[in-house]
């Protein structure tokens, strides 16, 4: 029974340990907006090669690969002791919010293997220094971390709502957590945050030291949670007779121009066989004049011009050749 009941603690154990560093790892920083972090990284190993990386150092998340003593890539660097091949310090200057997330610095040994530490790095959404209080906007389902910054330390922390009427989680010792609300001191600055907001969290906050001697100070700020911004709906389609129109513009487009291929020749064609008919009867006109003119004495008894007369029935006719019977 002892055996089962110490594979059973192990167990349990190892869940807990898996857990709280997963949800509470101890291996957490803090920074504030512009200010600078300076870590330092340990290993039993020594090595000369020196990593510096988000995540999980692939090519595109690697800040910094270096076997120098000392080497920088923008706002990140690298410094050691080159009598000291076992630890060195990664730093991040001017930091922001999006600097938030997971850092690894690795040290590759002789065995050609980098041996890793994992940190958490969390950068505060604002810096409350007692000089001024801060509306801070915040989407539903994101988080919150507030940064206030003492002169004491005090003998306990609070993190409450209000004015401190109700106590979200409190300790005297470096960190605590309740829920979604957590509590974490680095030297004089108190970190409080809130995680998976709501629109019921929308509300007064405030920082508060207990003080063994003298006034407790304390942090006040706003906080507003808003829905989270929906992504544009797509543009709905038009109904299927809209479709069918625009389909059928280019077939009436070129029945027109078909129609108008054909049309316009035969109007042409038609003018210009009226216009070759006018000419045709004008050169009639002044042919018979001529004829009359030319042959005036001719005897009426000749069959040959005797139908030349301008007196002919048919006025189409310009020219008749008669031929006498032989």
């Amino acid at each position: 029974m002892s055996v089962h009941h110490a594979l059973l603690c192990f167990f349990f154990l190892s869940l807990h340990i898996t857990n709280s560093r997963t949800a509470d790892p101890v291996t957490r920083f803090y920074g504030v907006p512009g200010g600078e972090i300076n870590i330092e990284c340990s290993f039993p190993s020594s090595g000369e090669w020196k990593i510096f990386c988000r995540k999980n150092c692939k090519k595109k998340n690697i800040l910094i690969e270096t076997r120098k003593t000392s080497d920088e890539n923008g706002r990140y660097r690298i410094e050691s002791d080159g009598n000291n091949q076992y630890d060195f310090v990664v730093s991040i200057s001017a930091l922001t919010q999006s600097d938030s997330g997971w850092y690894r610095c690795g040290l590759r040994t002789f065995s050609s293997r980098y041996s890793y530490q994992d940190f958490e790095l969390v950068v505060a959404e604002a810096v409350l220094d007692g000089n001024d209080v801060p509306d801070l906007f915040k989407e539903a389902g994101s988080s919150v971390t507030v940064a206030c910054s003492f002169k004491d330390s005090g003998r306990k922390r609070r993190f409450c709502r209000g004015k401190c009427e109700k106590v979200l989680v409190e300790t005297d010792g470096v960190r605590a957590k309740r829920g979604r609300y957590s509590i974490e001191t680095s030297g004089e600055v108190l970190y409080v945050s809130i995680s998976a907001l709501t629109q019921s969290d929308s509300g007064w906050y405030r920082c508060y030291l207990d003080m063994a001697f003298g006034r407790d100070p304390y942090r006040d700020f706003y906080l507003k949670v808003t829905d989270a911004v929906d992504p544009p709906a797509s543009k709905p389609t038009a109904p299927p007779r809209f479709r069918t129109s625009s389909a059928n513009v280019p077939v009436v487009v070129g029945v027109t121009l078909a129609a108008m291929m054909v049309l316009i020749p035969a109007v042409l064609l038609v003018s210009c066989r009226r216009r070759s008919v006018r000419d045709s009867r004008k050169r009639g006109d002044d042919g018979i004049k001529m004829e009359n003119v030319g042959y005036e004495n001719v005897s009426s008894q000749d069959s040959t011009y005797q139908n030349l007369s301008p007196a002919t029935t048919d006025q189409n006719q310009i020219y008749s050749t008669l031929s006498q019977p032989t």
